[in-house]
């Protein structure tokens, strides 16, 4: 038992995979800001197969389980691979509390990737992709975000309050992920 949880340990390590305790920081998630609008990307590795991935990406009902500061979240409209999502929640950072509403319009192509897109909420606009790639020994998530906040926020702090929200969500995400697995 212990050679085999040692041969899985060392097969992750090697693959460099996300694992708990191997988290991911708010430098590596890349965010530019131009004309009041905020893009972000990062890359993070779970151990998790794509279809334990995707499960946690689409457990809508069961997210504020999981997720930091998720108060609420709901699926208002189900048909096919699309979904509307209502959720509420407070986004902290350092000493500034944040809280958010949104309603998106998320649908799910071919297992492989999630688009969302905000119909109503605290951000005037928001745009987002994932993309779920098979690796070897897991999965790589590949996500894009676009978003314009509903209030000014100073660059500087946006940023950097955009990276840690992103860094703590992923975090949250990955380990449940593993959770599962």
């Amino acid at each position: 038992m212990l050679a085999a949880s040692l041969r899985i340990l060392s097969m992750l390590l090697l693959a460099g995979l996300a694992i708990p305790g191997q988290a991911l920081t708010d430098d590596e998630i890349k965010v530019d800001y131009k004309d009041g609008a905020y893009t972000a990307s990062l890359r993070v590795r779970t151990p998790a197969p794509p279809a334990i991935a995707l499960a946690v990406l689409t457990d809508f009902e069961h997210m504020t389980e999981f997720m930091p500061g998720l108060e609420s979240s709901r699926v208002v409209a189900h048909q096919g691979n699309s979904y509307q999502v209502a959720q509420r929640g407070k986004i902290s950072f350092g000493p500034f509390l944040m809280p958010y509403e949104s309603l998106r319009q998320i649908e799910v192509v071919d297992g492989q990737r999630i688009l969302s897109r905000s119909l109503a909420g605290s951000a005037r606009r928001m745009r987002s992709e994932m993309r779920i790639e098979p690796l070897e020994h897991g999965t790589r998530l590949d996500y894009r975000l676009e978003v314009e906040p509903e209030s000014w926020i100073p660059s500087s702090l946006g940023a950097n309050f955009l990276q840690h929200e992103l860094a703590e969500q992923f975090n949250a995400l990955t380990k449940e992920m593993f959770r599962r697995y």
